[in-house]
């Protein structure tokens, strides 16, 4: 007895955090009910502030166990047990009464209450309650975790009706993380250490288990509820969107991570319903464009029967694009001008002179563009990650020509409309495509039609293909009886993303050469070890391999042009030059190892005298350097860099037997010089 309550006076006071014990009575949440009270604190005691005396009493212990020796303990207790004999009361009944919720005491008596100390190798351990305070924490541990459950309940709860996209966008994972921990933190402490661990909290610095502890708490409180399903929802319609099976959304909803297909479904229609009412709104305005491809749907059936099989749809897929006010400015009788324009002008030809001999302005633009592009091939190599001058006027960019204008006040809505099961190769598909269009925009009454064909104009977009059909459809209906039937309303263009896929094809094509010829496409591929370029394709990942495989082969050959301007070995040798030194060294590069002036000095010269190898890597980078910097202008939104670079494609793609694009480029050359009103232009 004497070694044990001396262990207890030696143990050392271990750090259990606040010595308050606040018992929390908000009632637990019911199953389906979300009307329990949140953060119910009647039945809580109310936690009363520790003052001075409360330091006393806490100094005063401290100093008493200090003056008392282990052996001067038993005949204590023993007097003490005696006295409370005589009084009629035990020690559960004096514990009972007795308050020790302020002394700095009680995590070490409830330690030894749960684990009594004894001597190393000596004695027997006394009685524990280890069953009774286990049985009680498990207790307060679940009215602790209801607690939460109740407090956080409003930040996943969304109405079954509460389906929108306004509703969906607000949901925002970072900040409702934050409200989670603020409004259920012991719940969000036990489930951190449950997912995080103290090892990994040491050794990982960028792993973070929040994401999941959310969910975690979140199908807890879909478990209790279906109105509690906001995240839910949200990963039931990203699923949706992402194609996933039916048998997989099952399995995912049987675990609590999104809702049932079923409803997937049902919100799918609803928010498409939405939109599309929007869409009709919006196209009542001018200042929209139309723009639709080809779509491929395989159709799976799991369980196959005679009228439910697999089928493959081909389909079309439209998109509306509405235009901000500011970008579309055109008078109220800007149909009439554009008719009229067409013909008088028509049969005119435009002045083949800007393809064949462009102005002196617009080819110094163009060799701006290129300087610009072989100075950020050199300043954003890594090499270059320190350079101190990156913001130095000599390396910023010429100004834009037209660039679209940027902002909140130019965005740009899309709505996308419902896939329509019409093949739209040929003609007859085509016009059942528009059919369909004006149908879903609820354009196609009497009185919306004969608006469209003498009001509106809508730039139409498309492939090479669509734009063709689109152009041959304006030419068969020439004849018919009114404005609308004649088309008058549209402005067949091709879109410059699949112009970007075809000129990229075409260096493909006049580049490829072989896995031994030296500075040949094949060749770069080899080293690179890049698979699946060897045969052009329009499906699939191989154009975004492509064009990943082009930027890294222009960046190489134009870093290896300023090892050579610079006389170096490697670029970190060029770090010490000034901005304006990089500038000038940039312009003999883009003059001496990317134009057509070099090329045409060399063919000058004698046969034996020429260096072919060099002549071919000159006329790559000059190539190379057109595609760069009609992608660059594109994502950019600089239309007029676009326009200066489009003789350079006309002749690109007719010297390359591109037949098709080289038509579009004269039809939408024709168009902007010739056809097309300057308003609309």
């Amino acid at each position: 007895m004497d070694s044990v309550l001396s262990n207890i006076l030696d143990a050392e006071d271990t750090d259990y955090g606040s010595n308050t014990y606040h018992e929390i009575t908000t009632p637990a949440a019911d199953d389906d009910d979300d009307n329990e009270p949140i953060g119910n604190d009647e039945d809580t005691e109310d936690e009363e502030d520790e003052g001075p005396d409360s330091d006393r009493w806490r100094h005063r212990t401290a100093i008493l166990r200090t003056q008392l020796k282990p052996e001067q303990l038993l005949p204590i207790v023993t007097q003490t047990l005696d006295l409370w004999k005589s009084l009629g009361i035990d020690l559960p009944l004096f514990l009972l009464a007795l308050t020790l919720l302020r002394s700095v005491e009680l995590p070490t008596i409830l330690r030894n209450w749960y684990a009594p100390p004894r001597t190393a190798k000596k004695g027997s351990r006394g009685m524990s309650a280890r069953g009774t305070i286990d049985d009680f924490c498990t207790s307060l541990t679940r009215k602790r975790i209801n607690a939460d459950i109740a407090r956080s309940l409003p930040l996943f709860s969304s109405p079954t009706e509460d389906v929108s996209t306004k509703a969906l966008v607000k949901i925002q994972y970072n900040d409702l993380i934050e409200e989670t921990k603020s409004a259920a933190p012991f719940m969000w402490s036990l489930l951190s250490e449950m997912a995080y661990s103290k090892k990994q909290r040491e050794r990982n610095n960028t792993k973070c288990p929040d994401l999941m502890i959310l969910n975690m708490i979140s199908q807890a409180q879909y478990s209790r509820s279906q109105r509690r399903g906001k995240l839910q929802k949200l990963h039931a319609l990203y699923l949706k969107a992402s194609g996933t099976s039916a048998r997989a959304f099952d399995l995912v909803h049987m675990l609590g991570i999104c809702m049932s297909h079923k409803w997937a479904c049902d919100a799918y229609e609803t928010l498409a319903d939405e939109k599309m009412r929007e869409a009709q709104l919006a196209v009542q305005r001018p200042g929209w464009i139309i723009s639709h491809d080809n779509v491929n749907l395989p159709m799976r059936a799991f369980s196959q029967r005679l009228h439910n099989q697999n089928h493959f749809i081909s389909g079309t897929a439209t998109t509306i694009w509405i235009l901000p006010k500011s970008a579309y400015q055109l008078p109220t009788d800007a149909n009439q001008d554009l008719n009229s324009h067409r013909i008088l002008h028509s049969s005119e030809i435009f002045d083949l002179s800007r393809v064949i001999c462009p102005n002196n302005i617009v080819l110094e633009r163009i060799e701006a563009q290129n300087i610009q592009h072989v100075l950020r091939f050199l300043v954003d190599s890594p090499q270059f990650e320190k350079y101190g001058h990156k913001d130095h006027p000599d390396l910023k960019p010429p100004p834009s020509v037209e660039a679209l204008p940027l902002g909140t006040k130019s965005k740009v809505q899309q709505f996308i409309l419902k896939t329509c099961e019409i093949e739209e190769a040929s003609y007859d598909g085509t016009e059942k495509v528009m059919a369909e269009i004006f149908r879903q925009l609820q354009l196609d009454t009497e009185v919306e039609q004969k608006q469209t064909g003498t009001e509106r104009i809508i730039p139409w977009l498309g492939d090479q293909l669509t734009a063709s059909r689109l152009r041959g459809l304006f030419r068969f209906h020439a004849e018919d009886l009114n404005s609308f039937e004649r088309l008058d309303y549209m402005l067949p263009v091709f879109g410059w993303f699949h112009l970007l896929m075809a000129l990229g094809n075409s260096l493909h094509a006049q580049y490829y050469g072989t896995s031994a010829g030296v500075g040949g496409l094949r060749h770069a591929f080899d080293l690179l070890g890049r698979k699946g370029l060897a045969n052009q394709s329009t499906k699939g990942p191989f154009w975004h391999h492509l064009d990943e495989a082009l930027h890294h082969i222009c960046e190489a050959h134009f870093r290896a042009c300023w090892l050579q301007e610079g006389n170096v070995r490697s670029i970190e040798e060029l770090l010490s030059l000034a901005p304006a030194t990089l500038r000038t060294m940039a312009t003999t590069i883009v003059r001496q190892y990317a134009s057509r002036q070099p090329i045409e000095e060399m063919a000058a010269r004698d046969t034996e005298s020429q260096d072919q190898q060099l002549r071919q890597q000159i006329m790559w980078n000059a190539d190379v350097l057109v595609y760069i910097e009609l992608r660059d202008a594109i994502r950019s939104g600089d239309v007029g860099r676009m326009e200066d670079i489009t003789p350079t494609l006309l002749l690109r793609f007719a010297g390359g037997g591109n037949s098709n694009y080289t038509i579009e480029l004269l039809e939408m050359m024709q168009g902007m010089y010739k056809e097309w009103p300057p308003a609309i232009v």
